[in-house]
Protein backbone atom coordinates (compact mmCIF):
# COMPACT_ATOMS: atom_id res chain seq x y z
CA UNK A 1 0.00 0.00 0.00
CA UNK A 2 3.30 2.31 0.52
CA UNK A 3 4.02 2.76 -3.41
CA UNK A 4 -0.32 3.20 -4.05
CA UNK A 5 -0.09 6.00 -0.94
CA UNK A 6 3.28 7.72 -2.37
CA UNK A 7 1.70 7.55 -5.93
CA UNK A 8 -1.65 8.96 -4.70
CA UNK A 9 -0.09 11.83 -3.22
CA UNK A 10 2.13 12.75 -5.55
CA UNK A 11 -0.22 12.38 -8.56
CA UNK A 12 -2.92 14.76 -6.45
CA UNK A 13 -0.13 17.14 -5.80
CA UNK A 14 0.84 17.56 -9.38
CA UNK A 15 -2.21 18.82 -9.73
CA UNK A 16 -1.51 22.31 -8.81
CA UNK A 17 0.97 23.59 -11.19
CA UNK A 18 -1.07 21.28 -14.20
CA UNK A 19 -4.05 22.16 -13.22
CA UNK A 20 -6.57 23.15 -15.73
CA UNK A 21 -10.61 23.59 -15.94
CA UNK A 22 -11.89 19.91 -17.01
CA UNK A 23 -15.15 20.70 -16.87
CA UNK A 24 -17.20 24.12 -17.54
CA UNK A 25 -20.85 24.92 -16.04
CA UNK A 26 -21.87 26.39 -12.60
CA UNK A 27 -18.53 27.43 -11.63
CA UNK A 28 -15.60 25.69 -13.12
CA UNK A 29 -14.51 21.93 -12.23
CA UNK A 30 -11.06 21.60 -12.01
CA UNK A 31 -8.49 18.64 -13.02
CA UNK A 32 -7.74 18.63 -9.29
CA UNK A 33 -11.35 18.07 -8.06
CA UNK A 34 -11.69 15.26 -10.57
CA UNK A 35 -8.21 13.80 -9.27
CA UNK A 36 -9.99 14.49 -5.72
CA UNK A 37 -12.60 12.24 -6.36
CA UNK A 38 -11.64 9.62 -8.20
CA UNK A 39 -8.52 8.86 -5.70
CA UNK A 40 -11.60 9.13 -2.47
CA UNK A 41 -13.58 6.65 -4.04
CA UNK A 42 -10.94 4.76 -4.66
CA UNK A 43 -9.15 4.68 -1.31
CA UNK A 44 -12.78 3.94 0.03
CA UNK A 45 -13.58 1.14 -1.88
CA UNK A 46 -10.11 -0.44 -1.05
CA UNK A 47 -9.75 0.01 2.51
CA UNK A 48 -13.76 -1.20 2.56
CA UNK A 49 -15.03 2.27 4.22
CA UNK A 50 -12.25 1.71 6.76
CA UNK A 51 -10.57 5.52 5.37
CA UNK A 52 -13.42 7.12 7.87
CA UNK A 53 -13.02 5.17 10.99
CA UNK A 54 -11.27 7.57 12.58
CA UNK A 55 -12.53 9.85 15.64
CA UNK A 56 -10.85 13.20 13.53
CA UNK A 57 -12.20 12.25 10.23
CA UNK A 58 -16.09 12.01 11.67
CA UNK A 59 -15.46 15.61 13.21
CA UNK A 60 -14.42 17.11 10.37
CA UNK A 61 -17.46 15.72 8.33
CA UNK A 62 -19.60 16.34 11.13
CA UNK A 63 -18.39 20.15 10.40
CA UNK A 64 -19.01 19.45 6.95
CA UNK A 65 -22.78 18.46 7.48
CA UNK A 66 -23.39 21.85 9.93
CA UNK A 67 -22.22 24.04 7.14
CA UNK A 68 -24.47 22.17 4.77
CA UNK A 69 -27.31 22.20 6.28
CA UNK A 70 -27.25 25.48 7.98
CA UNK A 71 -26.55 26.75 4.20
CA UNK A 72 -29.84 24.73 2.77
CA UNK A 73 -31.59 27.03 5.35
CA UNK A 74 -30.31 29.97 4.76
CA UNK A 75 -31.25 29.84 0.99
CA UNK A 76 -34.47 28.09 1.67
CA UNK A 77 -35.45 30.57 3.81
CA UNK A 78 -33.61 33.47 4.30
CA UNK A 79 -31.81 34.55 0.94
CA UNK A 80 -31.96 32.24 -2.42
CA UNK A 81 -30.41 35.25 -4.43
CA UNK A 82 -26.91 33.68 -3.94
CA UNK A 83 -27.73 30.23 -4.44
CA UNK A 84 -25.54 29.45 -7.47
CA UNK A 85 -22.81 30.83 -5.50
CA UNK A 86 -24.11 28.78 -2.33
CA UNK A 87 -23.53 25.42 -4.26
CA UNK A 88 -20.27 26.20 -5.71
CA UNK A 89 -18.73 27.24 -2.20
CA UNK A 90 -20.20 24.27 -1.02
CA UNK A 91 -18.56 21.92 -3.44
CA UNK A 92 -15.77 23.51 -2.46
CA UNK A 93 -15.83 22.96 1.40
CA UNK A 94 -16.58 19.16 0.25
CA UNK A 95 -13.43 18.98 -1.32
CA UNK A 96 -11.41 20.57 1.39
CA UNK A 97 -13.02 17.84 3.72
CA UNK A 98 -12.51 15.03 1.51
CA UNK A 99 -9.15 16.09 1.14
CA UNK A 100 -8.34 15.80 4.59
CA UNK A 101 -10.08 12.61 5.15
CA UNK A 102 -7.47 11.32 1.81
CA UNK A 103 -4.47 12.84 3.64
CA UNK A 104 -5.32 11.71 6.87
CA UNK A 105 -5.40 8.25 5.35
CA UNK A 106 -2.43 8.31 3.02
CA UNK A 107 0.38 10.41 5.22
CA UNK A 108 0.64 7.42 8.10
CA UNK A 109 2.24 5.52 4.48
CA UNK A 110 4.23 8.45 3.19
CA UNK A 111 7.89 9.32 4.51
CA UNK A 112 7.87 13.05 5.38
CA UNK A 113 10.99 13.48 3.54
CA UNK A 114 9.46 12.58 0.19
CA UNK A 115 6.15 15.00 1.03
CA UNK A 116 8.92 18.06 1.88
CA UNK A 117 11.04 17.24 -1.60
CA UNK A 118 7.76 16.56 -3.87
CA UNK A 119 6.67 20.48 -2.72
CA UNK A 120 9.75 21.93 -3.75
CA UNK A 121 9.85 20.54 -7.10
CA UNK A 122 6.12 21.28 -7.12
CA UNK A 123 6.70 25.35 -6.76
CA UNK A 124 9.53 24.97 -9.14
CA UNK A 125 7.01 23.04 -12.22
CA UNK A 126 4.61 26.44 -11.17
CA UNK A 127 7.22 28.45 -11.15
CA UNK A 128 8.27 27.37 -14.91
CA UNK A 129 4.72 27.16 -15.73
CA UNK A 130 4.61 31.51 -14.86
CA UNK A 131 7.37 31.88 -17.07
CA UNK A 132 5.53 29.89 -20.31
CA UNK A 133 2.53 31.47 -20.12
CA UNK A 134 3.06 34.66 -18.63
CA UNK A 135 6.46 35.97 -20.08
CA UNK A 136 5.06 39.54 -20.44
CA UNK A 137 4.41 39.92 -16.73
CA UNK A 138 6.87 38.18 -15.07
CA UNK A 139 9.20 41.43 -14.58
CA UNK A 140 6.88 43.73 -14.93
CA UNK A 141 6.08 44.42 -11.40
CA UNK A 142 3.02 46.30 -12.05
CA UNK A 143 0.65 46.98 -9.04
CA UNK A 144 -2.39 46.63 -11.97
CA UNK A 145 -4.65 43.35 -11.95
CA UNK A 146 -4.18 42.18 -15.49
CA UNK A 147 -0.54 43.58 -15.27
CA UNK A 148 0.53 41.53 -12.53
CA UNK A 149 1.51 37.74 -12.33
CA UNK A 150 -1.91 36.29 -12.67
CA UNK A 151 -1.21 32.25 -11.79
CA UNK A 152 -5.12 31.50 -12.79
CA UNK A 153 -4.35 27.92 -12.33
CA UNK A 154 -3.18 28.18 -9.09
CA UNK A 155 -6.47 30.68 -8.38
CA UNK A 156 -4.19 33.97 -8.61
CA UNK A 157 -1.03 35.18 -7.64
CA UNK A 158 -1.32 35.22 -4.27
CA UNK A 159 -2.24 31.79 -3.68
CA UNK A 160 0.71 31.37 -6.12
CA UNK A 161 3.47 33.40 -4.05
CA UNK A 162 1.78 31.59 -0.36
CA UNK A 163 2.71 28.29 -2.24
CA UNK A 164 6.22 29.28 -2.89
CA UNK A 165 6.57 30.74 0.50
CA UNK A 166 5.58 27.23 1.84
CA UNK A 167 8.57 25.33 -0.52
CA UNK A 168 10.86 28.36 0.68
CA UNK A 169 10.51 27.39 4.07
CA UNK A 170 10.64 23.82 3.13
CA UNK A 171 14.40 24.74 1.33
CA UNK A 172 15.79 26.58 4.13
CA UNK A 173 14.77 24.72 6.93
CA UNK A 174 15.29 21.18 5.32
CA UNK A 175 17.34 20.94 2.64
CA UNK A 176 20.73 19.67 3.46
CA UNK A 177 22.72 20.50 0.49
CA UNK A 178 24.50 23.76 0.69
CA UNK A 179 23.91 24.49 -2.89
CA UNK A 180 20.72 23.31 -3.47
CA UNK A 181 19.75 25.50 -0.30
CA UNK A 182 20.82 28.35 -1.53
CA UNK A 183 19.68 28.68 -4.91
CA UNK A 184 16.68 27.25 -3.89
CA UNK A 185 16.08 30.12 -1.12
CA UNK A 186 17.39 32.55 -3.52
CA UNK A 187 15.00 31.61 -6.43
CA UNK A 188 11.79 31.47 -4.74
CA UNK A 189 12.17 34.52 -2.75
CA UNK A 190 12.98 36.07 -5.74
CA UNK A 191 9.81 35.16 -7.86
CA UNK A 192 7.71 36.18 -4.18
CA UNK A 193 9.39 39.49 -5.18
CA UNK A 194 8.12 39.59 -8.66
CA UNK A 195 4.41 38.66 -7.56
CA UNK A 196 4.67 41.82 -5.66
CA UNK A 197 2.47 39.89 -2.97
CA UNK A 198 2.80 42.00 0.06
CA UNK A 199 1.41 39.08 2.66
CA UNK A 200 3.66 36.22 1.67
CA UNK A 201 6.89 38.30 1.71
CA UNK A 202 5.80 39.63 4.83
CA UNK A 203 5.06 36.47 6.13
CA UNK A 204 7.61 34.57 5.27
CA UNK A 205 9.94 37.03 7.12
CA UNK A 206 8.08 37.13 10.06
CA UNK A 207 8.21 33.20 9.88
CA UNK A 208 11.62 32.96 10.12
CA UNK A 209 12.34 35.44 12.57
CA UNK A 210 9.65 33.90 14.87
CA UNK A 211 10.84 30.48 14.14
CA UNK A 212 14.45 30.84 14.44
CA UNK A 213 13.93 32.86 17.86
CA UNK A 214 11.49 30.13 18.97
CA UNK A 215 13.89 27.03 18.38
CA UNK A 216 16.88 29.47 19.84
CA UNK A 217 19.51 27.90 17.04
CA UNK A 218 22.44 30.14 16.27
CA UNK A 219 23.72 28.01 13.83
CA UNK A 220 20.31 28.69 11.99
CA UNK A 221 20.51 32.28 13.14
CA UNK A 222 24.09 32.87 11.17
CA UNK A 223 22.51 30.83 8.17
CA UNK A 224 19.30 33.69 8.66
CA UNK A 225 21.60 36.41 8.41
CA UNK A 226 24.22 35.24 5.90
CA UNK A 227 21.21 34.10 3.48
CA UNK A 228 19.80 37.74 3.96
CA UNK A 229 22.75 39.31 2.91
CA UNK A 230 23.37 37.26 -0.53
CA UNK A 231 19.54 37.74 -1.28
CA UNK A 232 20.24 41.52 -0.83
CA UNK A 233 23.88 41.42 -3.02
CA UNK A 234 22.47 39.28 -5.93
CA UNK A 235 19.12 41.26 -6.06
CA UNK A 236 20.65 44.78 -5.77
CA UNK A 237 23.61 43.05 -8.77
CA UNK A 238 20.86 41.69 -11.16
CA UNK A 239 18.60 45.32 -10.91
CA UNK A 240 21.85 47.06 -11.62
CA UNK A 241 22.84 44.71 -14.22
CA UNK A 242 19.33 45.20 -15.54
CA UNK A 243 19.16 49.07 -15.52
CA UNK A 244 16.02 48.94 -13.91
CA UNK A 245 16.51 50.25 -9.98
CA UNK A 246 15.37 53.48 -10.23
CA UNK A 247 12.10 52.11 -11.85
CA UNK A 248 12.30 48.85 -9.20
CA UNK A 249 12.92 50.78 -6.24
CA UNK A 250 9.81 53.16 -7.08
CA UNK A 251 7.64 50.41 -7.43
CA UNK A 252 8.33 48.12 -4.18
CA UNK A 253 8.52 51.99 -2.28
CA UNK A 254 4.54 52.28 -3.50
CA UNK A 255 4.02 48.39 -3.29
CA UNK A 256 5.28 47.67 0.10
CA UNK A 257 6.15 51.28 2.04
CA UNK A 258 3.97 53.54 1.35
CA UNK A 259 1.70 53.08 4.30
CA UNK A 260 4.79 54.18 6.28
CA UNK A 261 5.75 57.30 4.69
CA UNK A 262 2.13 58.63 4.48
CA UNK A 263 1.91 58.59 1.41
CA UNK A 264 -1.51 55.83 1.21
CA UNK A 265 -3.75 55.89 4.17
CA UNK A 266 -4.13 52.10 6.17
CA UNK A 267 -7.20 51.91 3.67
CA UNK A 268 -5.34 52.14 0.49
CA UNK A 269 -2.70 50.63 1.38
CA UNK A 270 -4.15 47.67 2.34
CA UNK A 271 -6.24 47.17 -1.09
CA UNK A 272 -9.48 48.97 0.76
CA UNK A 273 -10.12 46.44 2.92
CA UNK A 274 -10.74 48.29 5.72
CA UNK A 275 -13.90 49.45 3.92
CA UNK A 276 -15.02 45.60 3.19
CA UNK A 277 -14.28 44.32 6.77
CA UNK A 278 -16.74 47.36 7.64
CA UNK A 279 -19.19 46.39 5.55
CA UNK A 280 -19.13 42.65 6.31
CA UNK A 281 -19.33 43.70 10.47
CA UNK A 282 -22.28 46.10 9.07
CA UNK A 283 -24.20 42.92 7.73
CA UNK A 284 -23.28 40.91 10.66
CA UNK A 285 -24.93 43.45 12.71
CA UNK A 286 -28.64 42.76 10.58
CA UNK A 287 -28.68 39.29 10.94
CA UNK A 288 -30.55 36.74 12.48
CA UNK A 289 -29.56 34.88 15.58
CA UNK A 290 -29.69 31.76 13.67
CA UNK A 291 -27.23 33.37 10.69
CA UNK A 292 -24.73 34.78 13.71
CA UNK A 293 -24.45 31.25 15.71
CA UNK A 294 -24.28 28.67 12.57
CA UNK A 295 -23.51 31.72 9.31
CA UNK A 296 -25.31 33.05 6.01
CA UNK A 297 -23.96 29.60 4.07
CA UNK A 298 -20.88 28.42 2.43
CA UNK A 299 -21.21 31.23 -0.22
CA UNK A 300 -22.93 33.89 1.62
CA UNK A 301 -20.50 36.28 0.26
CA UNK A 302 -20.75 37.78 -2.71
CA UNK A 303 -21.46 41.91 -2.19
CA UNK A 304 -20.73 45.39 -3.68
CA UNK A 305 -19.08 47.87 -1.23
CA UNK A 306 -20.54 51.28 -1.61
CA UNK A 307 -17.29 52.64 -0.11
CA UNK A 308 -14.74 51.43 -2.22
CA UNK A 309 -16.97 50.37 -5.02
CA UNK A 310 -15.62 46.76 -5.21
CA UNK A 311 -17.48 43.93 -5.54
CA UNK A 312 -16.16 41.23 -3.36
CA UNK A 313 -16.31 37.59 -2.22
CA UNK A 314 -14.12 37.05 0.52
CA UNK A 315 -12.88 39.97 3.33
CA UNK A 316 -9.67 38.25 2.90
CA UNK A 317 -9.31 37.38 6.29
CA UNK A 318 -10.52 33.25 7.34
CA UNK A 319 -11.80 34.32 10.25
CA UNK A 320 -14.17 37.16 9.55
CA UNK A 321 -14.47 35.01 6.80
CA UNK A 322 -16.19 31.93 8.51
CA UNK A 323 -18.04 33.89 11.33
CA UNK A 324 -20.11 35.11 8.19
CA UNK A 325 -20.29 32.27 6.28
CA UNK A 326 -20.35 29.69 9.04
CA UNK A 327 -20.88 31.37 12.26
CA UNK A 328 -19.43 32.21 15.70
CA UNK A 329 -19.76 28.63 16.52
CA UNK A 330 -17.98 26.75 13.37
CA UNK A 331 -15.48 29.64 14.05
CA UNK A 332 -15.09 28.85 17.44
CA UNK A 333 -14.31 25.32 16.91
CA UNK A 334 -11.89 26.35 14.16
CA UNK A 335 -10.13 28.50 16.91
CA UNK A 336 -9.90 25.98 19.22
CA UNK A 337 -8.49 23.17 17.00
CA UNK A 338 -5.91 26.08 16.17
CA UNK A 339 -4.83 26.74 19.31
CA UNK A 340 -4.56 22.62 20.33
CA UNK A 341 -2.48 22.50 17.01
CA UNK A 342 -0.30 25.02 18.83
CA UNK A 343 -0.08 23.27 21.64
CA UNK A 344 1.00 20.09 20.01
CA UNK A 345 3.57 22.18 18.69
CA UNK A 346 5.25 23.29 21.96
CA UNK A 347 4.85 19.55 23.71
CA UNK A 348 6.70 18.29 20.91
CA UNK A 349 8.86 20.99 20.58
CA UNK A 350 12.32 18.84 21.19
CA UNK A 351 10.98 15.95 18.90
CA UNK A 352 11.02 17.52 15.27
CA UNK A 353 12.52 19.56 13.06
CA UNK A 354 11.23 23.74 12.78
CA UNK A 355 10.27 22.95 9.31
CA UNK A 356 6.26 21.93 9.94
CA UNK A 357 6.49 24.75 12.62
CA UNK A 358 7.61 27.33 10.03
CA UNK A 359 4.71 25.83 7.66
CA UNK A 360 1.49 26.54 10.13
CA UNK A 361 3.10 29.94 11.42
CA UNK A 362 3.45 30.94 7.80
CA UNK A 363 -0.25 29.61 6.34
CA UNK A 364 -1.76 30.97 9.38
CA UNK A 365 -0.20 34.53 8.96
CA UNK A 366 -1.16 34.25 5.53
CA UNK A 367 -4.86 33.12 6.11
CA UNK A 368 -5.28 36.57 8.01
CA UNK A 369 -4.80 38.37 4.28
CA UNK A 370 -5.58 35.32 1.57
CA UNK A 371 -8.28 33.78 1.42
CA UNK A 372 -6.98 31.07 -0.10
CA UNK A 373 -9.14 28.48 1.38
CA UNK A 374 -12.01 29.14 -0.52
CA UNK A 375 -10.15 29.03 -4.10
CA UNK A 376 -11.46 25.56 -5.76
CA UNK A 377 -7.83 24.79 -7.81
CA UNK A 378 -5.71 25.12 -4.35
CA UNK A 379 -7.85 25.74 -1.19
CA UNK A 380 -7.71 21.89 -0.67
CA UNK A 381 -3.82 22.43 0.15
CA UNK A 382 -4.72 23.42 3.43
CA UNK A 383 -6.76 20.33 4.29
CA UNK A 384 -3.19 18.89 3.07
CA UNK A 385 -1.55 20.66 5.65
CA UNK A 386 -4.15 20.64 8.21
CA UNK A 387 -3.90 16.70 8.42
CA UNK A 388 -0.29 16.81 8.76
CA UNK A 389 -0.43 19.28 11.33
CA UNK A 390 -2.50 17.18 13.43
CA UNK A 391 -1.34 13.66 13.22
CA UNK A 392 2.20 14.93 14.73
CA UNK A 393 0.32 14.10 18.10
CA UNK A 394 0.51 10.32 17.41
CA UNK A 395 2.88 8.75 19.59
CA UNK A 396 5.85 7.48 17.61
CA UNK A 397 5.30 9.79 14.67
CA UNK A 398 8.14 11.79 14.80
CA UNK A 399 10.03 8.76 15.11
CA UNK A 400 9.43 7.32 11.75
CA UNK A 401 8.66 10.48 9.85
CA UNK A 402 11.78 12.73 10.83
Amino acid sequence: MKLTAKSALSFLLLTIPFNFIAIKGIGNVYLSTVVVLIEFFFLFLVTGGNILAKKNILIVSSFFVITLLTTIINVTYFDSSLIEFQITNTIIYFQNTVVFILCYYLLDRIELDYFYKLFVVIAFIGVLRIFIEEPNHIFKMSLIWGERIEAYFIGGVNNFSLILGIAFLISFFYIKNKFLKITSCILLLLVIVLTMSRGALLGVILTLLFTLFYYANKRTLKLFFRYSLYFFLIGLFMLVLLGEIDVVIEKVQDRFFSLFTNEKSANQFFSARGDLISDMFERLSNSSFFQILLGHGNGSIDFFDKISKQRYETSHNILIDLLYRNGILILGLYVLTLIYVFLIFIRNKEKKKPTLFAIFIFFHLELLVNPIVFAAQVGWLYAVFMALFIKQNFPNYYKKKL
